[in-house]
Parts: structure tokens; sequence; C-alpha cells
């Protein structure tokens, strides 16, 4: 039976080395029961504001802080911190691959990867794209019905197919487990993160934000997004176990 993968941090001491082990499944587990816990939270204060029409504080307090469509709450603040560990991991396997100094490993797609994973996060927490959307809205003649209503898809769109002609080769040659887990949660993210606004956009112009119909599709778009980049959390975890090799934390001196 194969063995769940790990990954080793040993640290140094004055005996020697200490080995803490990280399983990639308990890692993903951990943080999808995180993910569920802000997902019942979210539910209870669109139940509450929207379904029972529940004017309280803690109303307030659930939805100003748990909100998975609003900015600087919880919710936001955890997808940065997934962005950025993915990001970090990214750049991790490029140090491994940078330092074997194998040619054809593609260690530069991993370090771009990572930068666009940074950015990602920025993004999630500053809201570039809301800005973007101020320059692009004006230059648009038609909203298609309010399918472009939220203008920052269009010059994201590009982004993403010059992303995948970028990446498409190179993630068909990793190894299998790898690969099939990129493009997994590369589909679910895009769906999430930029598929759904399409239609969010339609919603928002014919019904408003706060409409159930509105609720419900930004609800599962960042469910999507967040449940997909720990899918890819995950592979990036596995594929760091398959190095076989330690990495050492020292401390600096000063």
């Amino acid at each position: 039976m194969e063995q769940p993968s790990t990954t080793t941090y040993p640290t140094a001491s004055t005996n020697g080395f200490q080995t803490l082990k990280l399983s990639a499944t308990s890692i993903a587990k951990g943080l999808m029961a995180v993910v569920l816990l802000l997902l019942c939270l979210h539910i209870t204060g669109v139940l509450l504001e929207a379904v029972f029409d529940y004017d309280s504080r803690l109303t307030r307090i659930i939805v100003r802080y748990f909100d998975f469509n609003g900015e600087e709450n919880v919710p936001a603040f955890f997808s940065s911190v997934l962005l950025l560990t993915a990001a970090a991991l990214l750049y991790l396997i490029y140090l491994v691959h940078k330092k074997s100094m194998k040619s054809g490993s593609g260690k530069r797609y991993w370090l771009v990867l990572s930068f666009i994973f940074a950015f990602m996060a920025v993004d999630e927490s500053v809201q570039i794209h809301e800005h973007i959307a101020e320059f692009v809205r004006p230059q648009l003649t038609s909203d298609l019905n309010g399918l472009l209503h939220w203008s920052w898809v269009v010059p994201y769109s590009f982004a993403l197919i010059a992303i995948v002609a970028f990446f498409f080769k190179w993630v068909l040659s990793l190894p299998t487990v790898a690969r099939n887990l990129f493009f997994i949660a590369g589909a679910m993210f895009v769906m999430g993160a930029l598929g759904l606004e399409f239609v969010e956009g339609y919603l928002y112009k014919h019904y408003g934000l706060n409409h159930i119909y509105n609720r419900v599709m930004y609800t599962l778009e960042e469910f999507l997004e967040m449940t997909a980049v720990i899918l890819f959390i995950y592979a990036l975890l596995q594929h760091l176990a398959s190095f076989k090799q330690k990495i050492l934390l020292t401390k600096a001196n000063l």
C-alpha cells in the first residue's frame, strides 16, 4: 500500500536534527475544515439576513466578518493566506529545481507561477481588479446585458489566455498526478474566479447585489476558489515530497 506523502522539515538542535513530518493530506483536510466552517457561518448570515429578515447585532456581526462577498473580513483574509501559501510553495519548488542544476527542469515556470499567485494574493486583499475596472468600464460600448458589468473580466480573460498559452505545454510535461491535479484545480479556480463573474454581472444588473440568486452565485464562486487553491496546495506538497529532500531551517547570525 502506498504510504501518504509527507514533507519533512528538520530543525537544527545541539544534538543534531529534530524532524517534523507534515502530511499533505492532513494539511489539505485541515484547510478544508476551515473553509467548511467559514461556509457554515456565511450561510448562517445569509439565512438570517436575506431569508428570515432577522435584523440583530448577531446578524450584522456574522455578515460583516464572514460574508463571502465582503472585503477585509475573515474569508477574504483566509483566501489571501491560501494564495500566499501556494506562492511560497511554488517558490520553494523553484529553489529545489535551481539547486538540482538539472537542465529541462522548468524552474522558470515555477518562479513565474509563484509571482502570479503572489499577485493574486495581493489582488484578493486590496481589490486591484476593482480599480482596473474603473478604467475599463468607460471603454466598453456595451456590457452585453450585464455579462460584462464587472468589466475587469475583460483584461483578466486576455491575461488568462496568455497564461494558459505560456504554461500549457509545461504542465503536460509534469508527472501524471501533479499534472492532473493542476488541471482540475485550475479549472475549478477559473470557473469560480472568472467564469461565474459573467453570470453574477447579469444577475446584478437584473436583480441587484443582495438578491438571493446573486448570493448563491458568489457563495459558489468563493467556495470554488478556496477549494481549488487547497487542492493546488495539496498537489504542490505532494510534488515537493516526491523530491525526498530535507529542508533545513537555520538561525541567522546577527
